[in-house]
């Protein structure tokens, strides 16, 4: 393969993946209306949600502004401290006890969210309820609270620090007024300008605190400012009914195409015509159409231009094309199991051969249930019968309508299935026929029910293997493989069949099997031929009716 046809194939594939998933329509419809379902129910019974805001302005406090160094105001606060302030469980402990609410604060906490916008000071309180006006009353109760929290904090701050500064005070109140003392009772001297200098410096001292405790207490303990109060929503911020049914949607499909994908790898059967190429190692030589009911066994000649009878007649020219076959030689019918309907395959390829104008024998290699003589349109033909060999018994003219007849040998119940089959005899009707222009169908019971079909394929010029299109394994074909050529038998290719009708239980979950492309393999199943006129053979060559039109001669070659 040369690197120009590599991209070509990644569409193949993808566009193979997505039939693969959608062989499981049900499973993705399912999953769709699951999820639109879901939705649903979380819009009718999880009930809306609705959220109120509300934004506070941060105020700055600070105990000793002129110890601050210079530093601002408003560079003092940490606004993730203050929103770790906010969510914390004393806010929401005040925040409770002024609604009177008694759920616990961890419970509060849980539907309050509160942010800082970059580069501001403020907090944005959100709270999400069951309906507008508890969504309203808890962020106004959590911006409050918060409010209250921090100035009595900053109030309780003050206090300290006055208390502290009163503290320092008093001592240096009671040392002056014993300096006054001292001072009135002493009389000039040294002593006396010392008292005085000491009383002037705790004077000094005493002016300092009593400032400071007068500048404590004139502090704005303000926390903050409240900008934005929490309103009753008019509207919930929960998803409406139509984003729940979409999102549900999405979920649910999502969930289908999983289970579709997971369905898809762990099926056993053949999921394309590609798949049945590949495990039985040969072409698909026809895919027949659905049967409808009341049809006869003999669809080709007899039932008319049905689609099947074309699809009979486009897969008897592709094997009379076949170099390995030619047209010529015996043909085994058979199928993996008894699902396959591999007698009808064989009669009406024997009815499509006689249409053409070959000579053709059907054999019916059942010995087990012999069914043919009572589904088939008879006459006694030219018999031959030879007690105690069912290979040379009695043949029967079947008539296939205005396009001819062929000829039966009818099955029947022998005590040895399998040494019948491998009998001398049985193999000189298969090798060495009376006529030699005599194209000669076998069609046997179900290969890996039970050995028959083997001792046939042997013997046999090639064996076409009938799948039902909705029942076949892959495992079934990869034995059917390995049984037929470890016989020595060679498989011309498959035919699928749609058999009469759906099972309902399983179309819920499959859509049949998908043609693809695999590979270099452009091999194509042709659903139908057009009518040919039988022409009379030529000398030298096989009695043939040509290639029909619309079917490609490299695909007839297989």
């Amino acid at each position: 393969m040369s690197v120009f046809d590599e991209p070509s194939e990644e569409p193949d594939q993808l566009r193979d993946q997505l039939r693969q998933l959608f062989r499981y329509r049900a499973l993705l419809l399912l999953g769709l209306v699951l999820g639109m379902l879901g939705g649903a129910a979380v819009s009718l019974f999880g009930g809306s949600t609705y959220t109120a805001t509300g934004e506070v302005v941060v105020h700055a406090i600070s105990t000793a502004p002129f110890e601050a160094g210079g530093v601002s105001v408003d560079k003092q606060i940490s606004m993730g401290t203050e929103r770790q302030i906010a969510q914390s469980a004393s806010v929401a402990a005040a925040a409770a006890k002024a609604l009177g609410d008694s759920a616990e604060p961890a419970v509060l906490q849980r539907d309050l969210r509160v942010s800082n916008p970059p580069e501001t000071q403020t907090l944005m309180f959100e709270y999400s309820a069951d309906s507008p006006r508890r969504a309203a009353a808890l962020v106004n109760a959590f911006v409050h609270a918060y409010l209250d929290y921090r100035q009595n904090a900053a109030t309780q701050r003050i206090d300290t620090t006055v208390s502290k500064l009163s503290d320092e005070l008093k001592p240096l109140t009671d040392q002056r007024k014993v300096l006054d003392r001292r001072i009135a009772n002493a009389g000039g001297g040294t002593a006396r300008a010392t008292d005085e200098s000491e009383r002037s410096n705790i004077i000094s001292e005493i002016a300092d605190l009593q400032g400071r405790i007068s500048s404590l207490k004139s502090l704005d303990t303000t926390p903050g400012d409240v900008v934005r109060k929490g309103d009753p929503p008019a509207f919930p911020s929960s998803p409406g009914l139509a984003v729940l049914l979409l999102a549900g949607a999405v979920a649910g499909l999502a969930l289908g195409i999983l289970a579709a994908w997971i369905r898809s790898v762990l099926e056993p059967r053949v999921r394309s015509v590609a798949d049945v190429q590949d495990n039985l190692r040969a072409p698909v030589l026809g895919i027949l159409p659905r049967r409808r009911g009341g049809e006869a066994l003999l669809e080709v000649g007899r039932a008319g231009r049905g689609n099947r009878a074309e699809a009979y007649r486009t897969i008897a020219f592709r094997l009379v094309h076949d170099q390995r076959f030619a047209g010529r030689g015996s043909l085994l019918i058979v199928a993996p199991r008894e699902n396959a309907d591999a007698v009808s395959v064989a009669v009406n390829l024997a009815g499509a051969f006689a249409e053409i104008g070959n000579d053709v024998l059907l054999v019916e290699a059942n010995l087990r249930t012999p069914e043919l003589t009572g589904r088939l349109p008879l006459r006694p033909g030219h018999g031959r019968p030879v007690p105690g060999s069912w290979s040379d018994g009695e043949r029967l003219a079947v008539e296939a309508g205005v396009d001819g007849r062929f000829d039966l040998l009818p099955g029947r119940e022998v005590p040895n299935p399998a040494r019948a089959l491998s009998s001398p005899d049985f193999a000189r009707l298969l090798t060495a026929p009376a006529d030699p222009n005599e194209n000669v169908v076998v069609v046997t019971g179900p290969l890996l029910s039970h050995a028959d079909g083997l001792a046939v394929a042997k013997q046999a010029a090639g064996v076409v293997v009938v799948c039902d299109l909705n029942e076949v394994r892959r495992d079934d074909l990869d034995r059917v493989w390995e049984l037929i050529t470890g016989a020595g038998g060679h498989i011309l290719g498959a035919v699928l069949d749609k058999g009469s009708r759906r099972r309902p239980l399983r179309g819920l979950t499959d859509s049949g099997p998908t043609q693809r492309k695999h590979g270099r393999s452009h091999t194509r199943a042709p659903l139908a031929a057009p009518v040919v006129t039988p022409q009379p053979p030529r000398a030298g060559h096989p009695p043939v009716g040509g290639t029909p039109t619309g079917v490609d001669s490299t695909s007839l070659r297989g």
